[in-house]
């Protein structure tokens, strides 16, 4: 495939290099500095092995020819402007990936590229850029669960599943994108949000009953928005999403929660700001997602000068 990786932060070299070493051609869309340590080759540290990944190309702006598949691996709040970027990139056979964190990505996306060739999608794994052409993956490679907007997964959908599952990347397929997406940001803004708060990893907040308490309180918050919006979440969601949070490694801090603490601007908007954006539209409350938003923005604000 040809690949075009919008983005050169952890994410999106990370995908870069696991594609590439599948054979695929892959372009990354970055700033110039990245596009000057490309002379060399993509350095992929996994499984405790450092990997060098040649044949990825850099570039700052967009080729003006369709690709394969986009990957879009920008943050949140850079969406829209990287839709109207990568619109030269985009074909009638183009299949779009957003990796964000939220509910908006694939949406804010389609608004601008038509929703017919976009995958919603939830992404875990830590990827971390440790030099402008550089990517550290910390634990297991990454799994995705993806689904189409709209429509059953057709022969193209399908060819990018199977080329990230050769590529050594988890594929699950969602039969509800939508319900996936909530259930992530379930999980996300709750822990997250909350860590933000306590200023803590999770395997203190979760060693204090009422700070557990606080994180699950937040996840029925987000279940009432959701079933609000005619989302097709249940109480077995949040018990789901416990689990997954009481099986993190002790030491786990969600992105928007390390991007807060470090000063940087962070996806505050976008998780606890959309749970609390989408209850008040639909007339639910959301005290706890309101707290961490408002407490936190000064400093969101700060970090955005």
């Amino acid at each position: 495939m040809k690949v075009t990786v919008f983005g050169a932060g952890g994410m999106g070299l990370y995908f870069a290099a696991m594609l590439a070493r599948a054979g695929h051609a892959v372009t990354v869309v970055g700033r110039p500095e990245t596009v000057a340590a490309a002379a060399h080759p993509l350095r992929l540290t996994r499984a405790g092995a450092d990997l060098d990944v040649p044949g990825v190309r850099a570039v700052t702006t967009v080729d003006p020819e369709p690709a394969d598949l986009v990957i879009v691996a920008v943050k949140a709040w850079q969406v829209s402007e990287a839709a109207t970027a990568l619109r030269p990139a985009v074909g009638p056979d183009t299949v779009v990936l957003p990796l964000q964190n939220g509910v908006e990505a694939a949406s804010d996306l389609a608004a601008v590229l038509g929703e017919d060739r976009i995958l919603g999608c939830t992404c875990v794994v830590i990827a971390q850029r440790v030099a402008p052409w550089e990517v550290r993956c910390l634990g297991a490679d990454a799994t995705v669960e993806i689904g189409p907007l709209t429509g059953e997964f057709d022969p193209i959908f399908t060819a990018v599943a199977t080329a990230l599952e050769a590529a050594g990347i988890g594929v699950t397929r969602s039969a509800d994108i939508q319900a996936t997406l909530w259930r992530k940001l379930m999980l996300i803004a709750s822990y997250g949000g909350v860590g933000a708060l306590s200023r803590r990893p999770v395997g203190i907040t979760r060693a204090e009953p009422e700070t557990a308490a606080l994180v699950r309180t937040a996840m029925h918050e987000v279940l009432d928005v959701a079933r609000a919006r005619g989302i097709a979440l249940t109480t077995d969601d949040v018990d789901r999403m416990m689990k997954v949070y009481e099986s993190f490694s002790p030491d786990t801090t969600s992105s928007m929660q390390r991007d807060l603490a470090a000063g940087r601007p962070s996806e505050l908007a976008y998780q606890n700001g959309a749970v609390l954006r989408f209850g008040r539209a639909a007339g639910i409350p959301t005290p706890i997602h309101q707290t961490v938003y408002a407490s936190q923005l000064p400093g969101e604000t700060l970090a955005r000068g």
